[in-house]
């Protein structure tokens, strides 16, 4: 190695000049410049000529950018090398989590929208009590599969098509369209004045065979248009079953204006069956849709079943 101050060579691996005595600088491992390397002060070599090396000129790479012609030269500057972006391959992991969480969040809209929908709809099965008295013969019934539903009512059975049922509190109604009212009503009700027949269905919400409680109800309503002193007609009969095995059996009727007719309708505050019609306390006894049930010292079969 060479002195760098008086350029005596010493050999390799002295610490210091066997000339001048200057401590000799350990070799260190030179960096890959990233560009040209500067020319740098060489210190003279007056005892040990070195030979002059010619340097390569440096080639641009393919694609780089060729100066014009008689364009002053410029040495080509290497740039730092980068590696390429590599292209990760993506796991189909998450595509199939969120495949799965998508069919889940699919299927929880099916249950919490449309399960409930479904299960919403109309009640379908027979509600029946029947049964003769020493005085009167006590019929009344609804039976429907979902679309079309049938009354009976004092030997009368009257029928229809449900058009459509809307829920209020604990009871849900089913409007009757297309009645097929026969001779029900009598002749002040058939008569051809007589327009705007109504029918409404009344049933708790959720009934069943095996738990059929609550009240149910028929409503008829219609007009008059021949008659100015008694133009409106509400009837109405109800059951009620309650699980302690108590209730009432009710039935109303009245002709006359809107404030008359008041009190044979059972959603109206004013309903009063017993200034109407009459209403009869009942007790009864089973369970699973048969029920013995007594009013007035006579007992008659109360069933219920489940439509399909």
């Amino acid at each position: 190695m060479f002195c760098r101050k008086c350029g005596t060579k010493n050999a390799d691996g002295a610490k210091f000049c066997i000339s001048c005595g200057a401590e000799l600088a350990s070799p260190q491992p030179t960096a890959q410049p990233a560009g040209p390397v500067p020319p740098q002060a060489t210190v003279p070599q007056p005892t040990v000529p070195q030979p002059t090396v010619p340097q390569a000129t440096p080639v641009a790479p393919a694609g780089a950018p060729v100066p014009p012609q008689g364009a002053p030269q410029q040495p080509f500057q290497q740039t730092a090398y980068q590696q390429p972006a590599t292209s990760v391959k993506k796991s189909k992991a998450p595509l199939v989590i969120g495949g799965v969480v998508a069919v889940l969040a699919v299927l929880a809209v099916v249950g919490f929208v449309v399960m409930p929908m479904l299960n919403r709809g109309p009640w379908t099965g027979t509600m029946m009590l029947d049964g003769v008295s020493a005085n009167y013969d006590h019929e009344f019934g609804i039976k429907t599969d979902g679309k079309t539903v049938t009354v009976y009512d004092q030997d009368d059975v009257v029928t229809g098509t449900i058009a459509g049922t809307r829920e209020e509190g604990d009871q849900v109604f089913y409007d009757v369209k297309d009645v097929s009212w026969g001779s029900w009503g009598g002749s002040s009700f058939s008569a051809s004045s007589v327009t705007d027949k109504v029918m409404t269905i009344i049933v708790p919400k959720g009934a069943s065979a095996a738990k059929p409680f609550g009240r149910w109800s028929v409503v008829v309503s219609a007009t008059d248009t021949d008659d100015d002193e008694y133009p409106l007609y509400v009837r109405s009969t109800t059951l009620e079953l309650d699980e302690d095995g108590t209730g009432y059996y009710e039935f109303a009727s009245e002709w006359g204006k809107e404030s008359d007719v008041a009190v044979a309708d059972p959603t109206n505050s004013a309903y009063d069956p017993a200034g109407s019609g009459w209403k009869h306390p009942l007790t009864s006894s089973g369970s699973n849709g048969s029920y013995d049930v007594e009013f007035n010292d006579d007992t008659y079969d109360l069933t219920f079943t489940d439509g399909k």
